[in-house]
């Protein structure tokens, strides 16, 4: 009796393994990276066909990145900020997993936004630059009587890449283990056969 039942065992044991492979195999898996954006002078740029960061060195001509960042600020690539294809879609979800399926249209272009590039003088000195106001709205910061304190909106977003393709991010964080501002934590999935689908 005992052989039978750890035959048994063993059996459905390998079925589980088997279906839960199997299973995995139709989801598109989430990345994580974290991309140092924390100088004020320059932009760090994302490719998601590379799974990580890429020197540009003119934005506005190239088709060789997908995200911008400065600091907190963001812009794609398309518009006013690249000729690529690019655009930004708000899910209103903060469950990762729920969002499964991109949509055809109504994605945002950039627009204009306003940068601090030098904080070593009060006040700042700021510059107007072409940026994605949907994505702005990943973290929000207020200040008080600690000093600036900053609240994530931990919304999943489409992003409409330079190709056209499609990727789900989430930012998810501000600070780098160290705790130092300007390290953008960010969960994607991407589906590099342009596909709508992310599960």
């Amino acid at each position: 009796m005992r052989t039978f039942f750890l035959a048994a065992l063993a059996i459905a044991e390998l079925t589980f393994i088997f279906t839960s492979c199997e299973k995995d195999d139709n989801v598109i898996p989430a990345n994580t990276v974290a991309i140092d954006a924390s100088a004020y002078d320059k932009w760090v740029y994302f490719s998601f066909d590379e799974g990580s960061t890429v020197e540009i060195t003119d934005y506005k001509t190239s088709t060789g990145w997908d995200l911008g960042f400065h600091r907190f600020d963001v812009r794609v690539n398309g518009g006013t900020s690249g000729p690529g294809q690019g655009g930004t879609y708000a899910t209103g979800e903060t469950d990762f997993n729920a969002v499964t399926t991109a949509p055809a249209s109504g994605y945002s272009l950039n627009d204009s936004i306003s940068i601090a590039i030098d904080i070593t003088s009060m006040p700042p000195v700021m510059e107007t630059v072409p940026g994605d106001t949907v994505l702005a709205t990943w973290i929000t910061m207020q200040y008080g009587d600690a000093g600036p304190e900053y609240l994530y909106s931990n919304e999943v977003f489409i992003v409409k890449t330079a190709s056209g393709k499609y990727a789900k991010i989430q930012l998810k964080d501000y600070f780098n283990d160290l705790g130092k501002s300007g390290h953008v934590n960010m969960k994607y999935s991407y589906q590099s056969d342009g596909s709508a689908q992310f599960d």
